[in-house]
Formats: C-alpha cells, sequence, structure tokens
C-alpha cells in the first residue's frame, strides 16, 4: 500500500512539472456578482483580497466596490491559478470569507448570501468553478498548525517527531474531508497543496522562534560568528519535513499561503545565517554578493530537498534575489552585463522569461507614472490640490501599528523645520475607524497637531492600498506637484539621517524627475 502510494505521488509530481508551462500564463480574469439583501448596514461597501506576485514577492490588497444594488465587477491581471477568497473587514481570516478559483483568462460569476455575519453562501458559474466547486464549499482551516508549531515546548528531536505525525495527521483529514465531499482529483490535489503550504509556513515558524528567542536575550546572537545554535540551524538535515512537501507540484504556488511559506524559507538560518557571519546584517547587490547569493540557494536548497535540480521555491528565492539587484544595477548602467552573468541559475522556462521581462520593465520605467483614474485618485487629487506647488509625501499610520507611532514621535522636531520650506509637505492618513475616540484625539494632538492629518475608513484604506500597491504600514508615497506617482520617492524614516541629508535626497530626487 505505502509503495503505490509513493508511485502515485511521483506521479503527480512528474505531471506537475511537465504542466507549469502550461500553469504560468498572464492574462486578465474578471470577478463579477452580487450580494443578496446589501445594504450600508452591513459595514461594508468594498471587499478586499490579497494577492501576491509570486514573480516578485510583493504583497497588495485588491478591492472591489460593492454599489447600493449589491452588485460587483473586479478585473484581476493573473500570472497562474489563484485560490484566494475575498473579505469584508479587517480581520482577513474571519467568517466572512468569499472563497473563490481563479484562473487567468476567467470570468466568474458569485452570488453571496450573508446569514447574520457567519460563513456565507456562495454560488459559482463560470470561469473553472465546475473544476473546483466541492472545494469552495469545504471552510477547511488549517490555522492552528501555526499555533501548534510555533510555540511547540520541546527541543528539535521533538519536534521532529511531533511535525512528523502532525503532517501525516493533516494529510488524512484533508484526504477525510475529500472523501466527505466527493471531491475530484484535481480538488484533492489543490486541498493536499493548500496544506501543504499552510504546514511549511508553520513548520518553519518553530525554528524561527529559537532565534527570537536568543534575540531577545541578545539582539545580536542570531547574527554572530560561531553560535552553535544557529550552526545547527544551518544545517539542512535539521529540516526533514521540508522534503515530504509537494514542493514542485504549480498548484502551490495557486494557494494563499504559498507566500508564506517561501518568505519562511527566505529568511530561514540556512539562507541567511552564512551571509550574516560573513557581511553583516546588510549586504549589496554587487554582481559578487548576488552570485554568492544564488549559490547558496542553489547548494543548500539541493541539500535542503534531497534533489539534484532546484525545486520550484529556491528557482522563485533566486529570481527575487535577481529582481532586488536590477533596480540597482540599472542606475549604474551595469546591468545587461549583470544579469547575463547570473540568469544562467534560472532554469525554469517561465521564471527566465519573467527576469528578462523584469530587467526590460526597470530599464524602461520613468521615474514617476501618473495616477489612474477613480474614486480613490481623486481622493489624492483633492489633497494634492490643498498644496499647489509641493511634493507630497503620504505617510499611511494606524493607532495599532507601533512602528508608525514610534516613527511619527521620532520625527516630530525635524518635522516642524520642514514646515519653512514651500516644496515638500508630510500628509499623514490614518486608518482609523472611530476617529472621535480620545487616545486616538490625543496622539494627534501631541504629535500630529501641525501637520495635516485624516482619518480614513477601511474601505478608503483599502482602495488607498490597492492604488499605490502596498500591504504593510507604516509606508510612504511620493507625488509630484502635478500629480504624478514617484517611483523611488521620499521615506519618513529618512529623516533620521538628518535635516541636511533630507534635503539632500530631496533635490536630488528633482533632479531625477525632471
Amino acid at each position: 500500500m505505502k509503495k503505490t502510494i509513493i508511485t502515485a505521488l511521483l506521479a503527480l509530481v512528474a505531471m506537475a512539472g511537465q504542466a507549469q508551462e502550461v500553469f504560468f500564463r498572464t492574462d486578465s480574469a474578471v470577478i463579477k456578482g452580487r450580494i443578496k439583501g446589501y445594504s450600508h448596514a452591513m459595514g461594508f461597501q468594498n471587499m478586499a483580497t490579497q494577492m501576491t506576485d509570486i514573480f516578485t514577492g510583493e504583497l497588495t490588497t485588491a478591492t472591489v466596490n460593492v454599489r447600493e444594488d449589491g452588485t460587483f465587477e473586479k478585473r484581476l491581471l493573473l500570472h497562474h491559478p489563484v485560490f484566494n477568497w475575498f473579505y469584508t473587514s479587517e480581520i482577513h481570516i474571519g467568517k466572512q470569507q468569499v472563497p473563490f478559483y481563479l484562473c487567468p483568462g476567467d470570468t466568474l460569476d458569485i452570488t453571496v448570501s450573508f446569514r447574520d455575519g457567519d460563513v456565507p453562501d456562495c454560488e459559482y458559474s463560470g470561469g473553472h468553478s465546475a473544476e473546483v466547486a466541492r472545494l469552495l464549499k469545504v471552510r477547511s482551516d488549517h490555522l492552528d498548525l501555526l499555533r501548534l508549531c510555533r510555540f511547540f515546548e520541546g527541543d528539535i528531536e521533538a519536534y521532529h517527531r511531533f511535525a512528523d505525525s502532525l503532517y501525516t495527521a493533516q494529510q488524512r483529514k484533508v484526504d477525510d474531508v475529500a472523501d466527505k465531499h466527493h471531491f475530484t482529483s484535481f480538488e484533492r490535489r489543490l486541498a493536499q497543496c493548500n496544506m501543504a503550504a499552510v504546514f511549511g509556513t508553520a513548520y518553519l515558524s518553530y525554528f524561527s522562534q529559537i532565534q527570537d528567542k536568543m534575540a531577545k536575550d541578545d539582539p545580536a546572537a542570531p547574527y554572530t560568528a560561531g553560535n552553535a545554535m544557529m550552526e545547527r540551524l544551518c544545517q539542512p538535515d535539521v529540516y526533514p519535513m521540508l522534503k515530504r512537501l509537494p514542493n514542485n507540484d504549480s498548484l502551490m504556488l495557486a494557494t494563499k499561503f504559498f507566500q508564506w511559506y517561501l518568505n519562511g524559507l527566505e529568511f530561514s538560518a540556512p539562507f541567511r545565517y552564512p551571509l550574516f557571519v560573513k557581511r553583516g546584517m546588510a549586504w549589496g547587490n554587487s554582481r559578487d554578493e548576488v552570485t554568492e547569493q544564488l549559490s547558496l540557494l542553489r547548494d543548500t536548497g539541493r541539500r535542503l530537498y534531497a534533489s539534484e535540480n532546484d525545486v520550484l521555491p529556491i528557482q522563485l528565492l533566486q529570481l527575487h534575489c535577481i529582481n532586488e539587484a536590477i533596480g540597482e544595477w540599472v542606475e549604474e548602467g551595469t546591468a545587461e552585463e549583470n544579469f547575463r552573468s547570473v540568469q544562467s541559475f534560472l532554469t525554469h522556462p517561465a521564471l527566465q522569461r519573467k527576469a528578462q521581462q523584469i530587467l526590460d520593465e526597470q530599464a524602461n520605467m520613468d521615474a514617476a507614472f501618473p495616477l489612474p483614474e477613480g474614486d480613490a485618485a481623486d481622493f489624492v487629487k483633492n489633497i494634492l490640490a490643498l498644496y499647489p506647488g509641493r511634493y507630497i509625501v503620504l505617510d499611511f499610520w494606524a493607532m495599532w501599528c507601533a512602528p508608525c507611532k514610534a516613527e511619527i514621535r521620532a520625527t516630530k522636531d525635524f518635522r516642524h523645520r520642514l514646515h519653512e520650506r514651500s516644496d515638500v509637505k508630510f500628509v499623514f492618513l490614518a486608518n482609523e475607524r472611530y476617529p472621535n475616540r480620545e487616545d486616538y484625539l490625543a496622539f494627534v494632538r501631541e504629535n500630529l497637531e501641525e501637520e495635516e492629518n485624516a482619518a480614513i475608513d477601511d474601505n478608503r484604506f483599502h482602495q488607498l492600498q490597492e492604488l499605490f500597491g502596498f500591504n504593510a504600514i507604516p509606508f510612504n508615497v511620493t507625488l509630484t506637484p502635478d500629480g504624478r506617482i514617484v517611483r523611488d520617492g521620499l521615506l519618513l524614516r529618512a529623516t533620521e539621517a538628518g535635516y541636511d541629508s533630507f534635503i539632500l535626497m530631496l533635490e536630488e530626487m528633482k533632479e531625477r524627475l525632471k
């Protein structure tokens, strides 16, 4: 029996590898539909989803406005199939989720019925919805895996035994659900990939919390040469469970949590500690440094996954590494030469093409680009109209964001000095549902009294997230006096370099924009 299962899994992986060229296809897709009995009293005017570009690692928020009659429509640019959900509030993982499966070129129609805030009933038509109709009806919540793994109390050997039994149990659980709901083979495969992406994220979190505990006692410990625990965590044989995941199955990329897994892998000890020890906390993007990082990813990745070739997650991390360096290479005028020297690390045809596309786009990208049309852009234009002739730096923050508040407090005196200038202005936008609550008002009075600050609700915040392509805060974006978005704009934290240095950055940006 065991041999039969292993043979089937190997065949599945081989099939996935053959299908990857078909899997990667860039095209737009449309989600449209209606919410039965909708009214603004339901507490939301749009729905949002977090989308990840797995080629660049960028996580953005896409929003769809819900009209007064409950209808909605959204066009998305996709590079591969996506198994995700829309949510109706700032609580991303809650009851009001509208799951969907969308492929490039699809038009998917969804009818949503909410039941007093409970999990909504959804009916699907169009696109590839028929292929996943049963899976979309089942809410498989694997997020307890994150808690179970990250907060496991025990040594590494005990964790290995625990993780092995946990993954086996989760596989069995997915199969039981698949049997109960009569999943097709495709639905079963996608459900297993979805679980594996969450498990991979959770599995790596145990090792990251070991580093967190070290850093709590000594912030430099996880980056210091000769640290015995870090040396051990660098060994690929410490992570045996990674080999059990369907890493070469392209459907892993379709799942919402794959990017979490990829991030956990990118910042794990095997891929970071050797670089920290050699070059410290930061390293540059010179050709030699990028080559060194790509070699580490290749050699360690093959040992980690017991593979003679680079598995798909490693290839994506190599693409991210090259992508991060290309912008600097373009500015230096070395992009073509450097790119040719490292492109052989990418063996996957789709990733080779994407890397070349990124290079071409960076080389031909303007320093600033116009605001698109739409309600969110009109909101921004109204802010620009208040300060004609100035470069406006929008700062997105919230009371629940400790780094945001720390940054605002730390730059208070600096920003006061900027008031004497007529060419630049910081404008603060707070994601605040209750702008009349006292703690928010007190913070604004103490730290932003002389500044332009506006409270924006979740609906407006989601729209601006999509407009400017950001997910986390604090976030800054710079706009020119004529309403263009600056590609590499000013940052509030850059004020830490001092007033004179910040003004120099401002003048250099102006020169670049001419």
